[in-house]
């Protein structure tokens, strides 16, 4: 399950690089403050590099045809690995005029003055940022090394959801904001952990103990293995708290490890969803999974549901588990500014973000809240998911080292799992484990190593 898990998010990694944008507009490459918005006069052809056209005018193509019916689309996608390896020779190859970039690219465009500040474009234009994630906004400027290169759309973040009627039944403190897990996993061994698997109550709903581990890791932005030097760093003092508040929590039996209840459907088996588990970390589709179940599970009783911001890294303010899978950006050398900007101004503005929730609610897909805020969704208040600053460092480095080897990651997740299965079982030690894992964590990055300089 876990394997598979990974295998879909590198290939949507891997998918969202293949991405750059050519517009032949009546714009042109200046970035004039004098400049006004040509919505309704732009006209054209739209040549998008995208890996796949239907799924680029399913997220795009066919939203902005709306906006702009004038304009043409034309999707070509490059072969392979081109974009992955060489992005700034696809970008060469295809002269696009607006790119979307991996957090990685994104930096590394910045830092070689590759792309066009959007600033003096967003004074122009009066473009109002006070309800796009300011955290998000902080991020990317850090990211651009001090300067605004780009907007993402959606940053898929996390939230603390909790059962506010088990928490006041169970006389247990309600969570606050920028928890750690830690502090997360603490309040769960508060609730009982008497009962049958099936009815019984839980302190969280959360996998064993590698998935905990990869999951308290992302929120601290920890690294398993130095990108630049391929040396293994999985025995830090911090990796080896993530270990052993994983190992105990799956000890202490507070997780629910995600149990599937025979002949019972995905809603009925979630106990979170059913009322029987005190929290759990989640993305925005999950309050789609709440209210889904108030129509689509017989009997269903409705709890009272809190959202805090969290889990937060240890400053109690940040976060690294957030995903942002595309920043759009305008090449340096562009020929049509204006018009790669006006695509950027809908994608991040008022009137994709009513559009988005507006059709999300009636097919159940939402996968991650848009970068312009949005105050509630389906009735729930969605500004915790908006509270904790993001840390795109992690995301980064897991790229690096997701291009040298799409598989490390798979391995590292296969040894953290043996080894504290054994802490688990008590037939190991946490500091030996914490030891194999180091060791085998760096025999994965030498056969790394070894394979790279073969290759060359």
């Amino acid at each position: 399950m876990k394997r598979n898990v990974l295998r879909k998010a590198l290939h949507l990694s891997l998918s969202v690089m293949l991405i750059g944008m050519s517009v032949t507009l009546s714009t042109g490459k200046h970035v004039s403050a004098e400049s006004s918005d040509s919505e309704a006069d732009s006209t054209g052809t739209l040549k998008v590099l995208y890996w796949n056209e239907e799924d680029f005018n399913r997220t795009y193509g066919d939203l902005f045809s709306q906006k702009y019916p004038n304009i043409k689309i034309e999707v070509v996608s490059p072969p392979g690995m081109e974009a992955i390896r060489d992005y700034n020779g696809a970008i060469n190859k295809y002269s696009p005029d607006l790119v979307m970039l991996p957090p990685y690219q994104y930096q590394q465009m910045s830092k070689d003055k590759k792309l066009i500040d959007l600033e003096p474009l967003i004074k122009r234009d009066a473009y109002d940022t006070k309800t796009i994630y300011p955290g998000l906004l902080d991020e990317l400027k850090k990211q651009g090394g001090g300067k605004l290169y780009g907007l993402s759309p959606k940053a898929d973040s996390y939230a603390l959801l909790y059962n506010v009627d088990l928490f006041k039944k169970y006389n247990v403190k309600l969570p606050s904001d920028g928890m750690t897990w830690g502090e997360i996993l603490n309040l769960a061994k508060k609730f009982p952990t008497k009962g049958d698997k099936d009815s019984r109550i839980w302190g969280l709903s959360a996998s064993g103990s590698s998935n905990l581990v990869m999951d308290i890791a992302r929120t601290e932005g920890l690294t398993y293995v130095d990108p630049n030097t391929l040396k293994a760093t999985a025995n830090t003092t911090d990796w080896k708290n993530a270990y052993r508040l994983s190992s105990e929590a799956t000890k202490s039996g507070v997780l629910d490890e995600r149990i599937s209840l025979s002949s019972k459907s995905y809603l009925e088996s979630n106990s979170f969803i059913m009322g029987r588990s005190a929290m759990k970390v989640a993305s925005i589709s999950h309050l789609q999974s709440l209210q889904a179940a108030k129509s689509g599970v017989k009997n269903y009783k409705p709890f009272t549901l809190g959202i805090a911001a969290g889990p937060a890294a240890k400053d109690g303010k940040s976060t690294g588990n957030i995903y942002i899978q595309e920043i759009f950006a305008i090449p340096a050398d562009a020929s049509h500014v204006d018009a790669a900007w006006d695509f950027i101004k809908y994608f991040n503005g008022d009137d994709f973000a009513d559009e988005y929730y507006k059709s999300k609610n009636s097919n159940n897909s939402i996968g991650a809240p848009l970068s312009r805020m949005v105050k509630e969704y389906s009735g729930y208040k969605l500004d915790a998911f908006y509270k904790l600053k993001p840390n795109l460092n992690s995301s980064i480095t897991n790229y690096i080292l997701m291009i040298k080897s799409a598989n490390l990651e798979l391995r590292f997740w296969s040894i953290i799992s043996k080894e504290l299965n054994e802490v688990v079982k008590g037939k190991k030690t946490l500091d030996k484990a914490t030891a194999a894992i180091q060791s085998n964590t760096q025999s994965a990055a030498d056969k790394l190593k070894k394979n790279q300089a073969a290759e060359k």
